[in-house]
């Protein structure tokens, strides 16, 4: 019988009695953590690798000691016969160990994925309130200006009668009549009056102050950003070709977005999967150009010269009035959209915006 150095094997049951207790005191430990926020994710996966770790303690401390055991007992044959099972029994709780570390990587790095698009999602409601709270001012704005218009316009009419008649009494009076100074007073309050009808009006129909010197690059930059993921489910490619400068106009971005947003999912749902999308942005003269092109289905002709009546839509369960919000928005920057499709081709748009934002035309 062949036996180890006495201080080797002291060395050997002290070491498997150390990690077995260090190994339990590190599972306690994390049992605690776990037990204090159940849904921590760094503490599970310590929980269960501290667990592993403490069968692979227990198994290997308790082959090495029962070997010195049986062999101290005169047992070696009997321990060569269970020395395998032993060895086996570690490398599985080995292959475990390293199983849980690999699986909880991978958690990991799906939990950081997940961590990632939830800041997305909470830029996106960000964006989703500053275009709401864009919306409703829009709203009120228009609101107002429609009833300051009809209170205008119910005020020109008697005061048309008011002036009218006033300086027909100025002119049918002598000088040194009295009645002259009244009626001259009268029609000089009628005029002052409907000068600030006119004033009044004046500021009723501007629409700039929702409007600001924006970046129509960057804004759809954001739009694109927003839509990435939109992209990567439907396996499409997006081909960009944006002006190498800035292209300066006066934008509302936030209604901006929404419109582009909306022509970029309908060219998402119109195109299959591995297909195009382009959208490029261009100069031209007094005008910033944005166009999309996908490689859809396409349209055929009757349906492109209804596809910005109201409620007119060829998809089931649709409103019809996505491409109408989507001209009126293309209105109020005073700009211009074309569209032109071809069955088994695609559609492309085409917006063009002013640089400068012009009044509207009479």
């Amino acid at each position: 019988m062949t036996f180890m150095p006495l201080i080797t094997q002291i060395i050997d049951i002290v070491g498997s009695g150390l990690v077995l207790i260090l190994s339990w005191a590190a599972f306690r430990r994390c049992r605690r953590l776990v037990a204090r926020d159940t849904e921590n994710a760094l503490w599970l996966f310590l929980y269960w690798l501290s667990l592993a770790l403490l069968t692979f303690g227990f198994s290997r401390a308790l082959g090495h000691i029962a070997g010195h055991m049986l062999i101290y007992a005169g047992q070696e044959d009997l321990w060569n016969q269970v020395r395998p099972y032993s060895g086996g029994l570690n490398a599985i709780v080995s292959i475990i160990v390293a199983s849980v570390i690999l699986f909880f990587h991978n958690i990991q790095r799906l939990y950081r994925r997940m961590a990632a698009d939830h800041s997305h999602m909470e830029a996106t409601s960000q964006e989703i309130l500053a275009l709401n709270r864009e919306m409703e001012s829009l709203v009120m704005e228009r609101t107002m200006s429609e009833m300051a218009l009809g209170v205008a316009d119910g005020i020109r009419n008697p005061l048309h009668v008011i002036g009218g008649f006033s300086n027909r009494l100025v002119r049918k009076t002598s000088p040194d009549d009295p009645a002259r100074n009244w009626a001259l007073a009268i029609s000089e309050a009628a005029k002052r009056l409907e000068d600030m009808v006119i004033r009044f009006e004046s500021l009723a129909q501007n629409k700039k102050s929702f409007f600001a010197q924006e970046d129509l690059n960057k804004v759809v930059r954001d739009i694109l950003e927003m839509l990435h993921g939109e992209f990567d489910r439907k396996h499409i490619h997006l081909v960009t070709g944006l002006h190498p400068y800035a292209v300066y106009a006066q934008l509302n971005k936030h209604l901006l977005k929404v419109a582009i947003a909306h022509l970029l999912r309908n060219a998402l749902e119109a195109t299959a999967a591995q297909g195009e999308i382009r959208l490029s942005t261009s100069v031209e003269q007094d005008s910033a150009t944005l166009k999309i092109q996908d490689t859809g289905k396409g349209m055929r002709p009757e349906v492109v010269t209804r596809v910005f009546e109201p409620y007119y839509t060829t998809k089931v369960g649709g409103t019809g009035l996505g491409m109408v919000f989507v001209r009126q928005i293309v209105d109020e920057h005073r700009g211009t959209i074309n569209l032109e499709s071809e069955v088994g081709v695609g559609t492309t748009v085409i917006i063009k915006l002013p640089v400068r934002f012009l009044e509207a035309p009479v």
